[in-house]
């Protein structure tokens, strides 16, 4: 009998424990994401298969509000095109505190934070991926997410957005070549 209800016990824990978490309730967007967000912490994965934003949303739960959630993403860049510029968005929260920036391969040029926006501007771009924070707990600052004013049951939303290249820097190279085909065929001429 003392068993049972020990055992009993345990499960309790075990599932008042799961579901104590900031807890990915959907996404939206091409890009693939893997959650490994827990009480206390929005940490996940996002794979950039294409330069689309994604929207990733979150419910927060009783264990989240005793103080601020720490931060972090590893944002993998699987479309092989330069990554210049990165953005993560908040709806429904707000920063409290910045944190790092790591890249693999690039540089960081300016990080602008503000309450509800974090721009990364790399100065050489980036080809891998980079971590927002502290992904891998050994080189770095998580980010930090105001829960003050907040309740179990609130709902925010970050959305991942990389600007796809202007108009003018797409149609400026093309324009380059043109002109040079036609200064070449005029020398040709001539």
């Amino acid at each position: 009998m003392k068993l049972t209800k020990l055992c009993a016990f345990a499960g309790a824990l075990v599932l008042s424990g799961a579901a104590n978490a900031a807890l990915l309730t959907g996404s939206a967007g091409a890009n693939p994401v893997e959650d490994f967000s827990g009480a206390g912490s929005v940490a996940f994965n996002l794979d950039l298969r294409d330069f689309s934003s994604s929207t990733l949303n979150f419910v927060l739960e009783a264990d989240d509000l005793q103080g601020p959630l720490s931060f972090d993403a590893l944002v993998r860049n699987l479309a092989g095109s330069d990554l210049g510029r990165f953005t993560f968005s908040l709806q429904g929260i707000r920063f409290a505190s910045p944190g790092s920036v790591t890249p693999a391969f690039g540089s960081i040029k300016a990080i602008d934070a503000g309450a509800t926006t974090a721009v990364i501007h790399f100065a050489t771009p980036e080809y891998a991926e980079f971590q927002f924070g502290d992904v891998f707990g050994a080189a770095g600052q998580d980010w930090l997410l105001d829960t003050a004013g907040l309740q179990a049951g609130d709902r925010f939303s970050i959305t991942a957005t990389v600007p796809e290249p202007s108009t003018a820097a797409l149609v400026l190279p093309m324009l380059c070549m043109a002109g040079l085909t036609a200064a070449a065929r005029r020398r040709r001429k001539d």
